[in-house]
């Protein structure tokens, strides 16, 4: 077993949803089991009106229709999609299961997504009615921004576009999703983003990262949505065990022979502190695997009042059993206390997704969020082709320049976390 092999069945075992499925294997057993779950809660998405199921369907790594039926036959009523998602892959699958269905039954968000600002009303128009087409279906119940920042939020040309869609019947919300700050650009926060599509009035939904190490943030958007009763979708709710790959790195090194990096040299006793400090986390708590942990963390999400809707980026049955399974459930005492000891050891290797406080520290200017997020695709999401094309289109600096780096990003960090370390991991996952 190759070391991009190891990484791919260490990160998938450690997540305990399982690979993504491949040909036949185990499927009717999966789908048999998928026919006694049921979502067991549904929400009110905010302003629309909409009674979301509190689990919804990410089709970001979703390649087969039969994953996404059984979904919908379990109850799974929002469908979160993109023009983006496997080249338009994803939204031709979701337009050809909901064509026989109850149209009005689902919620279908897609999204458009532009860098630069050399965009027309009519270029966003043209994007909506290709994925309208895909969709097969005659209207979008919410079109969102895809990666909104300040300038996106208040683009007129954006806003005039959805007008006139709206007008025209084929469009119902506008909605945007945020991931914190992309490419090495100005850093802005999320909850400033968001913040400012809640006082512009003009939008109805949001997706965001929320979850229970990356909270502040998240908490600060949902008390601006509660407040202008706007609807709230999650993504990345699972915080990885980015110590995995970390700990595999050690003690290849070690066993290999070859030198440590000076910048690995000035750390590994702090490193390897922490990485203990994980290992007895995990016999604490008798896991094999991060089955425990994972539910935990998502019944921490669904617990809040303020979330309506927590997306996932389903590929097989595994993971629609097992999340679907956890709807309408709330966290318990017990595991309160294992996401607190999570936190202070094995959490501390955990890069929080739309952080990216410590990116205008970097010298480099290395796009630190959105490496962590293509690395977290490629380990924890099964997406390995998506973030390794992600990564080699990637503008501006990559991780190749962390190795033997000062280390501005870890003095930065207000979290502790051993970023520099992860980014040269990242760059070596990420790097064909």
């Amino acid at each position: 077993m190759n070391r991009r092999d190891f990484l791919k069945f260490s990160a998938f075992g450690a997540m305990g949803v399982g690979v993504p499925s491949r040909g036949n294997y185990l499927q009717s057993e999966k789908q048999a089991e998928s026919k006694s779950l049921k979502i067991k809660e549904y929400r009110t998405l905010g302003r629309t009106g909409f009674k979301s199921s509190d689990i919804g369907f990410g089709t970001a790594s979703l390649t087969d229709e039969a994953v996404l039926s059984t979904a919908l036959d379990m109850g799974i009523n929002y469908i979160d999609t993109a023009p983006n998602y496997s080249r338009g892959g994803a939204e031709r699958i979701v337009g050809s299961v909901i064509k026989n269905r109850d149209r009005k039954s689902f919620l279908i968000t897609t999204k458009v997504f532009w860098m630069g600002d050399k965009i027309t009303k009519e270029w966003i128009k043209d994007m909506f009615h290709k994925s309208l087409e895909r969709l097969q279906t005659d209207y979008i119940d919410c079109y969102m921004i895809h990666g909104a920042d300040m300038e996106k939020v208040k683009s007129e040309k954006f806003h005039t576009a959805y007008k006139e869609l709206k007008a025209e019947g084929k469009v119902r919300f506008c909605g945007l999703s945020n991931h914190g700050v992309q490419y090495g650009e100005t850093p802005e926060r999320m909850d400033d983003v968001i913040g400012a599509a809640a006082e512009d009035g003009r939008f109805d939904v949001v997706l965001f990262v929320y979850n229970y190490l990356q909270r502040e943030m998240g908490e600060n958007v949902l008390k601006i949505c509660q407040e202008k009763n706007i609807g709230t979708t999650l993504m990345k709710t699972n915080p990885v065990w980015e110590y995995t790959e970390f700990k595999e790195y050690m003690d290849g090194l070690v066993e290999s022979g070859k030198e440590v990096p000076e910048w690995l040299k000035k750390r590994v006793a702090l490193y390897k502190e922490r990485v203990d400090q994980s290992e007895g986390f995990k016999k604490k708590y008798n896991l094999k695997t991060n089955g425990k942990v994972r539910d935990a963390a998502i019944k921490f999400v669904l617990s809040h009042p303020g979330v309506n809707t927590v997306t996932f980026s389903f590929s097989n049955y595994n993971q629609i059993n097992s999340f679907v399974a956890l709807s309408g459930k709330k966290l318990k005492t017990s595991e309160k206390r294992m996401l607190s000891d999570y936190a202070s050891t094995t959490g501390r290797f955990y890069c929080r997704h739309a952080c990216g406080e410590c990116e205008s520290h970097c010298p480099h200017r290395v796009p630190v969020n959105t490496i962590m997020r293509y690395n977290h695709y490629f380990r924890a999401q099964g997406r390995e082709k998506d973030a390794l094309e992600k990564y080699a289109s990637l503008p501006g600096s990559k991780a190749d320049l962390c190795e033997n780096c000062s280390g501005y990003c870890e003095k930065a960090c207000p979290y502790g976390i051993p970023i520099q370390g992860l980014l040269t991991l990242a760059h070596q996952t990420l790097t064909i």
